[in-house]
């Protein structure tokens, strides 16, 4: 009995991560779109020259870009979860890097705190810290 509804769970769970997997997939399609939207918008643009883009132009693409990225690393940790039942602890703190960066990337520092930036920072050690002490202490083994 204990099994059975274990194993409905389990079912369900990867049914639902399915279902997340072809949103972000949906999102990523769309996020793409609205990307190249928003590139030939600018690009076109001749607020101030025609085929010149202005630095907070860059910069908006290329948080764009980066956010499509992280969304794709994030689906294939997802699909890894649901073919092979562990939980790729070092492909998601490959993601946590890929979204930290992309935070780093994009920060204006103008705008943002002292206390934020050791904050970032902080994180960015930690997480490193783990996959090194993962790769150290663990190197075959990158699944829970």
């Amino acid at each position: 009995m204990r099994e059975t509804i274990a194993n409905f769970f389990v079912k369900a769970s990867k049914y639902i991560l399915l279902f997340l997997i072809i949103m972000l997939a949906f999102s990523m399609l769309f996020g793409t779109v609205h990307l190249t939207w928003i590139w030939f918008d600018k690009l076109l643009s001749p607020d101030p020259l025609m085929f010149v883009f202005n630095i907070n132009e860059m910069f908006e693409i290329y948080e764009k870009i980066l956010i499509i990225v992280v969304g794709y690393e994030v689906l294939k940790s997802i699909y890894i979860i649901i073919t092979s039942n562990k939980i790729p602890v070092k492909e998601i703190l490959k993601i946590a890097v890929i979204a930290i960066s992309n935070k780093i990337i994009t920060l204006d520092l103008h705008k943002t705190d002292y206390s934020s930036m050791v904050a970032i920072a902080c994180i960015l050690i930690s997480i490193g810290g783990t996959y090194y002490l993962l790769n150290r202490f663990n190197p075959n083994d990158t699944d829970i």
